[in-house]
């Protein structure tokens, strides 16, 4: 049964365009976006950015007793425990760009 909704505003031409997209797949809006949303969301491998984020939070706690990688590292935890995949990237994405910056003050 689907009783929830999510509500996303977009702009005149954005509308336009989902509208246009929505019709020549012959389905609602509804489906439409809820297709697309979801495709996504199947897409995203959470294990995948697990170890992706370790690999980057594990070299600096190995070498230091760093608050900030324990703290990286509960936070971690705390989203694998939500399986909150797209967060996880972009959080990865951060700690990657931050290495590097890092590196680059050495």
């Amino acid at each position: 049964m689907r009783n929830k909704f999510i509500k996303v505003r977009v702009a005149p031409a954005e509308y336009a365009g989902i509208a246009r997209h929505a019709d020549a797949a012959g389905q609602t809006m509804s489906e439409y976006v809820r297709e697309q949303v979801l495709a996504v969301h199947r897409t995203l491998d959470l294990q995948a950015e697990l170890a992706a984020l370790r690999g980057l939070v594990a070299a600096p706690a190995r070498s230091t007793n760093d608050a900030l990688a324990l703290e990286a590292v509960l936070l971690l935890r705390e989203l694998a425990a939500a399986r909150d995949a797209q967060i996880l990237g972009r959080v990865r994405a951060q700690l990657a760009q931050r290495t590097a910056q890092q590196g680059g003050q050495a």
